[in-house]
């Protein structure tokens, strides 16, 4: 299949790989001209808006940043529905707000144009080896006619209901790990001013109730998880930019539905201020290195 692939920046470069290794041909577009010439060295051929990419592909697929980003491409000047032709199929691979996967796919509906929404998770690591979960939103069929496309790039793809679904199922998601990955670096930074080895600790809570996935498979004590992202400079894996904006995202549903929550703003307060000192497009368990104890002059 010829596929547009409009997003190449650092999870969209190993998708396409994957997709290029399956033998599917890829045209891809980013506005950023370094994350386009990743692509094109992957093997893409190259195309010079969205609308042309999505012009010459038989199905397209956006793995953008935000909201904005994902509306810009599908409806902004030189846009994927500008190209498109009517019947095809686009599958938005971003984490956006679900209001705003559904207005582009309603947007795309008035056009004859078929839109799911199919977010991931597993981060850099997984899109490499193409294990990662995928949530989809959308109608049956237009899943099915996905699935071996997705299948490319994920172990695990899950039907979680119409357009949207996906979105919410991922934001929900992103709120536990986001949460998880501040308690666990509190805890070991608690359990540091104690004295208290931290593989020790890790083997403690490993078989306790305290268990998380991103303590097994992130951990972010340097040294103790081979694979974390803390043994490589905190290089992502997801930055903390983009789990600080899933956690908006969350906290931003939660007060459109009256859902009183307190711990993810807190959890996005912590990681924003982590960005603000400069720790942004690191791995979002720099939030680690980011709580470092004060001093011991300071008054408390």
């Amino acid at each position: 299949m010829k596929i547009g692939f409009i997003g190449t920046g650092t999870m969209g470069q190993p998708m396409l790989a994957n997709l290029l290794k399956k033998g599917h041909a890829v045209v891809a577009y980013d506005v950023v001209q370094a994350a386009l010439e990743g692509a094109v060295k992957r093997g893409a051929a190259r195309a010079g808006s969205a609308a042309e990419a999505a012009r010459v592909s038989e199905l397209v697929i956006t793995m953008l940043p935000s909201s904005p980003h994902v509306e810009a491409a599908y409806l902004g000047a030189a846009g994927i529905l500008e190209g498109i032709a009517r019947g095809r199929l686009c599958v938005d691979m971003s984490t956006i707000d679900p209001a705003a996967s559904r207005r582009v796919a309603e947007a795309a509906r008035n056009r004859g144009v078929r839109f799911i929404d199919a977010p991931v998770s597993g981060g850099v690591p997984r899109a490499e080896d193409g294990t990662l979960a995928i949530m989809v939103g959308g109608d049956a069929r237009d899943v099915e006619e996905a699935r071996p496309v997705l299948a490319c790039l994920g172990a695990n793809i899950i039907h979680v209901g119409p357009v949207g679904s996906g979105e919410v199922a991922k934001i929900c998601n992103n709120l536990i790990a986001g949460v998880a990955a501040v308690a666990v670096s509190e805890a070991f930074r608690i359990a540091e001013g104690f004295g208290v080895d931290p593989k020790i600790l890790t083997d403690v809570v490993s078989k306790s109730s305290g268990n998380t996935w991103v303590m097994e498979h992130m951990h972010p004590v340097p040294g103790l998880v081979g694979k974390a992202p803390a043994n490589r400079d905190y290089a992502p894996g997801f930055m903390t930019d983009l789990m600080a904006k899933d956690l908006g995202l969350a906290v931003s549903a939660a007060r459109d539905l009256r859902v009183p929550v307190f711990v993810a703003p807190a959890a996005q307060q912590v990681l924003r201020l982590a960005s603000s000192h400069g720790l942004g497009r690191k791995d979002f368990s720099v939030v680690y290195e980011f709580l470092k104890p004060s001093s011991s002059q300071a008054p408390v």
